[in-house]
Parts: structure tokens; sequence; C-alpha cells
């Protein structure tokens, strides 16, 4: 190829010294003349200055059908992506495990540059899975039962790097010049990456919604009074020891909201929590603020954590601290929360050389709850893949029940609606094999028309009715509060 063909000086332009336009046009020339088609995708990362990835997002994923966010603030990191080169989809009782087999493949089939010496600086697919093994209402159709996205472009944020990586599909039978071609059309998508100064700043015109909380003796209500009290029945029949419960909470828009608003509101409010966004096809979204993760991947080492047990915060600090004492000599919250820790301990122990937690629970303190907490880290054995820790990990006491296999079949029978990804392992991992997931509670499915809420608590034998309602009103809060925000 020329070496005074614009598209390299472009090339150039953009990559600086980080990968050369020789760089690029020898991959090609390697990968179009290998006699077999190992590679199917083409990607580069390279470091760009800081940005703030929610902002990218606003400006450049509106006309993507795939867009991702992904946010913890006080750790200093952050995702946004969009664009979909490929996506791996699975159901059924194998969905981890071919989700783990394709996700490898997939993996494989990408030929990567990159001068960036970062475990970051990698191709990595985004997505999750359902809570159960199928989705069945056509408002989640698009979600499945487990869906992995390699994204188009890719921002990665770690305190003060930012990596840039763009993934595109291999034309076998195009050029060379033609390939590179197709890496500069989505890079002139993203000209103003790098330039705040001239993103548009014009806000969306503000929505109206119909936001009613059902009060008691509503309809509502009264099925949540009747679901609790058959729990509470099968509890003492000895059928299980603790299920977990939840509500969905519809609030109807007259004009669509921003997605991206709402992510802004949530991650400044609960910097302590995991804001995320998944969209299939740019129809319906996906997100929400979690405090729970359920594991995190580097090298060998997994980080979890129990989460269980909640109460409210003061509003002094007198109160608050009273509150917390309460939490941590409640029985019923201590017996929920060693429901969670025994499961974690019973399903992860045998996959783990190292498996280790402080003796108590100490106290996780959000904006507008607190939550018993304990730690849980662990060295995977060799050979373990971390998708298969993840079907073990899932669903947790915390969002299940207890014990899992005996009280996961009623939590359909006692609900009324289709839990979808609500409660269900959302996340990244990249070919590095690093990688996180939450459990995706305090969350919504955001469409033209309405929100989806979902809000959950642990039911126990002595579980009352009446203060679990008032316990799943409190849960409901930072979305509502997010919601209001993306109106004004």
């Amino acid at each position: 190829m020329d070496s005074e063909n614009p598209l390299v000086g472009k090339i150039e332009e953009c990559f600086s010294d980080q990968i050369s336009s020789l760089a690029l046009k020898e991959a090609f020339e390697f990968i179009l003349n290998e006699p077999n088609d190992d590679f199917k995708f083409l990607s580069f990362s390279i470091h760009i200055p800081t940005v703030d990835t929610l902002a990218v997002l606003e400006q450049n994923g509106k006309t993507d059908n795939f867009q991702y966010f992904w946010e913890k603030p006080t750790d200093n990191f952050s995702i946004a992506a969009a664009g979909a080169v490929h996506r791996i989809k699975t159901t059924g009782e194998q969905r981890f495990r071919n989700a783990s087999d394709e996700g490898k493949e997939l993996l494989k089939s990408v030929y990567h540059l990159s001068e960036v010496k970062h475990p970051l600086a990698s191709v990595h697919l985004l997505g999750g899975f359902s809570f159960f093994e199928h989705n069945i209402s056509k408002e989640w159709r698009e979600f499945g039962a487990g869906s992995f996205t390699l994204p188009e472009w890719l921002l990665v944020r770690k305190d003060d790097l930012t990596i840039l990586t763009i993934t595109k599909k291999i034309d076998r039978k195009a050029s060379v010049s033609t390939n590179i071609e197709a890496f500069m059309i989505c890079l002139s998508k993203l000209e103003r990456i790098c330039d705040a100064g001239t993103y548009d700043t014009q806000v969306d015109a503000s929505f109206n919604s119909s936001i009613t909380i059902p009060e008691r003796e509503s309809e509502e209500y009264n099925q949540w009074v009747n679901a609790v009290e058959n729990a509470t029945d099968l509890i003492k029949a000895d059928r299980f020891k603790k299920i977990v419960l939840a509500r969905q909470l519809k609030v109807e828009l007259h004009r669509p909201a921003s997605a991206t608003r709402i992510l802004n509101q949530l991650r400044n409010q609960y910097p302590d929590c995991y804001t995320f966004m998944v969209s299939q096809d740019g129809d319906s979204a996906f997100l929400g603020s979690t405090p729970e993760r359920l594991a995190s991947f580097n090298d060998r080492q997994i980080q979890t954590e129990g989460l269980a047990g909640s109460i409210s915060r003061g509003k002094t600090a007198s109160e608050d601290a009273a509150l917390e004492h309460r939490l941590l000599h409640s029985q019923k919250d201590l017996n929920e929360h060693a429901f969670v820790l025994d499961a974690i301990e019973e399903h992860l122990q045998k996959y783990s050389d190292v498996f280790e937690h402080p003796v108590n629970p100490g106290i996780k303190k959000l904006s507008n709850v607190q939550h018993l907490y304990t730690p849980v880290h662990a060295t995977i054995k060799k050979g373990v893949s971390r998708t298969e820790v993840l079907s073990k990990l899932h669903p947790t006491p915390a969002v299940g029940g207890y014990p899992r296999d005996a009280a996961m079949p009623f939590i359909n029978k006692l609900e009324h609606f289709d839990r979808g990804w609500y409660a269900a392992p959302v996340g990244w991992i990249n070919a590095h094999g690093n990688g996180e997931f939450v459990v995706a509670i305090r969350s919504g499915l955001l469409t033209n028309n309405e929100v989806r809420f979902y809000a959950g608590c642990g039911i126990v034998e002595n579980s009352d009715p009446h203060k679990e309602w008032e316990e799943t009103n409190l849960k409901f809060i930072p979305m509502l509060t997010a919601l209001e925000y993306a109106r004004k």
C-alpha cells in the first residue's frame, strides 16, 4: 500500500507512535495472506487523554444498537462501549458453560495490536445472564438468557489511564486499504472523543411520567402479603430456610427518558456502587446501581462478598449508629447473612485452593440504606473457568434462597412477573482473563414508554409481610430518585 495513502496519514495522526500505520498494514497483510481463517477480527488499543466515559457514550452511542456502561467511582474505574461486532447468545442449563466455550473461541479469533502494556488494553466481552435459564416475556426477549457482545469501540478508564480499543470484522475479500478504511469510519464517529469543547450540550426535552407507588390494601399489596405468608408457611414446613421475593414497579412514561441522564445521577449519588447499563438493540436498556459484587477476577484471584441484611440510615449520627448497632445484633438479619456466606463457601470452596473471610460481618453504608457485609477472597484451582465459578455463585441466597435448589422453583410460583436480568450476573471479562460481575439489583428496564423497577427482600420464618413491603419501598428509592432527576 502506498505510504502516501491519505488513510495511512490519518492513522498516523490518530495513533501517533502507539500503533504505526506500518504495523496495521502488516497485520492485515499477514491475516489476508494466511491460508486458514483463524483470525476473523482485528483489534487495536491505544492510550488517549483522560475523558469522561459516560460523556463519550452520550455523544457517540445514540446511533448504535448496542450500548454498554459500567462505573464504580470509588474505584476510579469505568467502561463505555457501543456497536456490536459479534454477539454470543446462550440459553438453557448449560448457558454459562456455552458462553465460556464460545467466548474463548471468539477471543482466539481476534488479532490484537497494542503498544500499551496494561491488562485492560485488551478485547473485552460485555454482557450477562438472566436470573433463570430462560426468559419468557417479550420485554426481555432481546436480552436472552445469556448474552455477551464484542463491541466496535470500547473505552476503559482506570485512574488517570484511558484506553481506546476498536475492533472490526476482517473482510477477507477486500483489500488492505479497504479494511483500514473500515477502521477509519469507526474513528470518524469518535472524532470528538478527546475534545469536550465540541460536545453537543443540548439537554433532551424533559418528559412526564406517572409514578404511583402502590399503597397498602392495593391489589399488589394483597398479592405481596399472600406471597410472603405462603413463603413463611413453606419455611415452617421445612421446604427451605429462606426465599427471596421481589416486586416489580411500573412507571409510565409519556416521553422517552434519557438513560445517560439516569446513569449520571446514579453514579454521583452512589459512588460506592456499580452503576451499569446494557442496551442490546437501542430500544430498551437495563440499568441500575448495585452495591453487590458477585465476583471479580484477577488471574486466579477471586473477590466476592456476602451482602444480606439491611436497615435504613439515620437522620443524625446518633440515630445512624443506633440503627447500625441494631442491625449487627438482629438475629433475623444475622441468620439471613449466614445463609449467604454458607452458600458461597459451599459452592466456591471446592473450586479453590484458598478460601477466607472475616469471622463476623461488618457494615456497608450507602446513602439510603446499610447492609451486613462480609468480603470473601479465594484462589481458584488451575483449570477452573471463571464462568464456571459464576454459575456456582449465582444465584446467591441474597437474591434466590437457601438451600438454593429447594427455594428456586417457588420464586416463579410466588411472584407475578418475569425477573429477566434483574438480580442476575452482569459484567465484563477480557482476553487476559480479568473481569468483574455484579448482582444486578437496584435496577430497572427502560423502554420508550415505561420503566420497570425491581426490588426484593429475603423471607425467613419470622418475616413480617408489612415490614418486608416497606423494605422493598426503601429499595425502590435510588432508581425512582434517578428517574425524577432525569425528568428535570
